[in-house]
């Protein structure tokens, strides 16, 4: 057994049951519906199935069965310390225990999402890099699946990008049969010289590959931009997390960091601007969801009006009145969070920032 092999067959059990602790976590933050999406979409990726195959009907509600008893059990559970070569690490110490899995080209990940639920993966490290001082980790084949199909995560000097479950995200925005995007979805496929139509017909891992190299990129990009434009909203969604987490506050103050990493002068929009990339264009109001597609439906008129003009400079006033908007949006809601706590906090926020820039409507019906 190879020191690859020695390591995977300690840890890889010890990170399956903390990924399966996880899950049950988050499972109960998710609606009914988007819940049995991610649970179809994880019995494919367990199974080994390409996203658009659609599986035994009886055996996904069998094996669903079975998962929601085992979360049942661990829903008051934490994740536990993880032992590899006689060495103890905090779940979350991913740079202690990468110092001794990547030179055996393996990769773990950890961290936390909204409302502080934890994230777990172990995967196959692909490709390693630096830009603009991160450092780049490339995940081929994930050893572990989880229900959140994360396709990067950031961690302070480290960004990890996840190939494995990025193809079942890509595919269920690229095949909803909703129309209101249906625009943007043609006018970006055709910028990866992909017909929207043929596509759904008979899609395959040779067809959508341009897709997906395209949109990781775009991933990348987005992450990237937390790293710097978006940083600015770090102090504020760490207070917004630990005083008010799962609320409609820090779900915001998410959407609003997101608009800042995306409309940043060094952010998502700016590189496809620059590099003037048509597919990652017409594909970005695709992905948009939650408060992050409410603060900013300036961008599907944009795209559709590009589609019709080919002018950047379009693109380019609406990525910068995004940019200002989630400025104006953080600067108010530091001011609020440094005075104000819980439900007053709460209250504050949605009457002088959320409601004005919103509506009433929340991130949960948008999505």
């Amino acid at each position: 057994m190879t020191p690859g092999e020695e390591a995977v067959a300690q840890l890889l059990p010890q990170v399956r049951a903390n990924c399966s602790l996880a899950d049950a976590a988050v499972a109960g933050r998710f609606s009914l519906c988007g819940l049995l999406l991610r649970l179809r979409n994880l019995y494919k990726w367990e199974q080994g199935l390409a996203p658009w195959q659609e599986p035994d009907t009886p055996r996904v509600l069998e094996w669903v069965s079975r998962r929601e008893e085992l979360w049942e059990g661990l829903l008051e559970a934490q994740p536990q310390p993880l032992t590899l070569a006689g060495q103890a690490f905090d779940p979350f110490d991913a740079e202690g225990l990468n110092q001794v899995l990547a030179p055996l080209g393996l990769l773990y990940g950890a961290g936390r999402v909204g409302g502080l639920l934890p994230v777990f993966f172990l995967g196959r490290l692909e490709t390693a890099c630096q830009q603009d001082g991160m450092r780049i980790f490339h995940l081929g084949p994930e050893l572990t699946k989880d229900i959140l199909f994360l396709p990067g995560l950031r961690q302070g000097g480290c960004i990890y990008l996840r190939s494995a479950p990025f193809p079942y995200l890509l595919w269920d925005l690229l095949s909803d049969p909703r129309p209101s995007l249906v625009r943007c979805k043609r006018f970006g496929l055709a910028g990866y010289g992909l017909d929207y139509t043929e596509l759904l017909r008979a899609p395959s891992w040779e067809v959508l590959r341009p897709v997906l190299r395209g949109e990781m990129e775009a991933v990348l990009w987005h992450e990237l931009g937390e790293a710097g434009d978006g940083a600015a909203a770090a102090e504020l969604l760490r207070r917004a997390a630990a005083g008010h987490p799962g609320s409609e506050l820090e779900h915001f103050v998410r959407g609003v960091k997101d608009l800042l990493a995306d409309c940043g002068p060094q952010g998502r929009l700016s590189r496809i601007i620059a590099e003037q990339r048509q597919g990652a264009l017409g594909l970005y109001p695709v992905w948009l969801a939650g408060f992050l597609r409410l603060l900013f439906p300036e961008i599907t008129r944009a795209v559709e009006d590009f589609a019709e003009s080919r002018d950047w400079g379009r693109v380019e006033q609406a990525r910068l009145l995004g940019w200002r908007r989630a400025q104006a949006a953080r600067a108010e809601l530091t001011d609020i969070l440094a005075t104000h706590q819980g439900a007053a906090a709460r209250t504050l926020a949605r009457r002088v920032v959320i409601e004005p820039l919103v509506g009433s409507r929340s991130a949960a019906q948008e999505d």
